[in-house]
């Protein structure tokens, strides 16, 4: 009796799952996966830091408040965490949101939730246009950073982009 190869089956069955998906639709526009500033300070890294600003040819007027995304990783020993951020001269104060510590060897933010609004601006801001942010963490210190004021349609997160049908 001849025994016969399961190999051919089993090819059939992988490409047949290969083939299936979720019906999902994702962005296919191409961009540089990070757009933001980037820094470093005693162990912390800021990654992908941007403020999101009014349309391109609309700046955000005075007395707006705008959102700060980024993403936080420490490669420190201890856990740390982003105290505060600034802007002074461009905003006149600032709130966290949330609580941003972050463990060794972790990391924290991202995503479409933004992990801070910097609030009362006090002058005009175009987007395209770059400026001054301080970053205050617990144990790392501070550091201050030209940070891109990019419009709507030019934010990005790391994660694949939904659209709606």
């Amino acid at each position: 009796m001849r025994k016969r190869s399961c190999a051919p089956v089993l090819m059939a069955m992988l490409l047949a799952l290969t083939a299936c998906g979720d019906d999902t639709p994702y962005s296919v526009d191409e961009f540089s996966p990070n757009v933001g500033a980037n820094a470093s300070v005693n162990g912390m890294l800021l990654r992908n830091a941007f403020i999101l600003g009014g349309e391109s040819g609309d700046p955000l007027d005075p007395g707006s408040d705008a959102p700060l995304y980024l993403t936080l990783v420490n490669q420190g020993s201890q856990k740390d965490r982003l105290v505060s951020v600034s802007s002074p001269g461009h905003f006149t104060g600032s709130r966290m949101n949330g609580d941003w510590s972050v463990p060794p060897d972790g990391m924290a933010g991202g995503g479409p939730v933004p992990q801070a609004t910097l609030t009362g601006l006090a002058k005009p801001l175009p987007s395209g246009s770059y400026i001054p942010v301080v970053f205050t963490f617990q144990h790392a210190g501070q550091t201050r950073k030209q940070i891109p004021v990019l419009p709507p349609s030019q934010w990005r997160t790391q994660s694949p982009v939904t659209t709606s049908n």
